[in-house]
């Protein structure tokens, strides 16, 4: 019991302090998604993590939200946050990510959830590439 309270503690901070990270030059109207493609890969497996990114738009926020689950049979050891990268028709427009000095275990089929909002993005093509303890998903979407 512990340690799932000391978990919903580390992973609400981990919540609150990517939903305030920003490092860039975001376009400012109002979009709505004309079409979402997904195109969510796992570019590294072998950590035993499978990654999920989906994307939402809600008024002027578009929100990327993750999921790492642990399919491996074994408890993973992750250590730091995950980082992204915004890309407008291929060209990064931000990235950042959480420094964390502290580390997370997963058990088998336990998952990591996180979401990353952005405001005001303009129209265009959208790329959404999030990458934790190596393994890297990414999302295509185009807004209107």
């Amino acid at each position: 019991m512990k340690k799932m309270n000391y978990i919903l503690i580390f992973l609400l901070g981990i919540s609150l302090v990517l939903s305030g990270c920003s490092n860039t030059n975001l376009d400012n109207s109002n979009d709505t998604v004309k079409e979402e493609t997904s195109h969510s890969n796992n570019e590294s497996v072998s950590t035993g993590l499978q990654g999920n990114v989906d994307v939402k738009v809600e008024g002027t926020e578009t929100i990327v939200f993750y999921t790492f689950k642990n399919k491996s049979k074994e408890t993973i050891t992750v250590i730091g946050g995950a980082r992204y990268k915004l890309l407008k028709d291929n060209k990064l427009i931000e990235k950042g990510g959480v420094p964390i000095k502290d580390y997370l275990d997963l058990e088998p089929e336990d998952e990591y959830n996180d979401k990353k909002t952005f405001n005001n993005l303009k129209s265009g093509s959208y790329s959404i590439k999030v990458e934790w303890n190596e393994t890297v998903v990414t999302y295509d979407f185009t807004l209107n």
